[in-house]
């Protein structure tokens, strides 16, 4: 299945549902560095989409991993 990009605005785009589900790993891997995430030069995590930054030093980013893995465990349970 091809991926679909969805125009956001001039100079976003996002990926669809499907696309996303049959993405091999390394391409998912590949968005996230890239399409979805960026460290800028004074080494902030920052989103592509608005530049805001995600997080600034590595508590923060603990912090962030803590709750993917919170969503990972919803999710597991939500395919089981």
């Amino acid at each position: 299945m091809a991926m679909i990009k969805i125009q956001l605005g001039p100079d976003a785009e996002a990926e669809d549902i499907p696309g996303m589900r049959s993405m091999p790993n390394e391409g998912y891997a590949n968005w996230i560095d890239g399409e979805l995430f960026f460290f800028d030069h004074h080494e902030n995590l920052r989103a592509v989409h608005g530049e805001y930054p995600i997080a600034t030093n590595s508590t923060q980013v603990r912090m962030l991993i803590d709750y993917l893995e919170k969503i990972e465990e919803r999710m597991r349970e939500a395919e089981a």
